[in-house]
């Protein structure tokens, strides 16, 4: 196991948690969607760019299938939730 990667990904967890925690304790509930979204896609990143790299022979065409549709409806989610903070931002909402 690759120890740099481990301290990575832990510290990239953490932080985005305590951001994540800060914004719910402030109310902006679309930034706390946002950042929780985030992290849930480089997640199914992984597993995704594992699955193109690997080929047919190492994984199935549903689980490529649902592993892409999973991370689409994270990103469009992400989006929708980072639209809201701008828009909240700029007055219109």
């Amino acid at each position: 196991m690759n120890s740099t990667a481990l301290f990575t990904m832990l510290g990239l967890v953490l932080g985005w948690a305590v951001l994540a925690v800060a914004a719910l304790a402030t109310g902006r509930y679309a930034t706390f969607a946002f950042l929780i979204l985030t992290v849930i896609g480089l997640y199914l990143y992984v597993p995704w760019a594992r699955l193109r790299a690997s080929g047919i022979e190492g994984s199935s065409r549903p689980v490529r299938f649902w592993t892409n549709a999973a991370m689409l409806a994270v990103s469009l989610a992400a989006c929708l939730a980072f639209a809201i903070m701008l828009a909240r931002r700029l007055g219109y909402l």
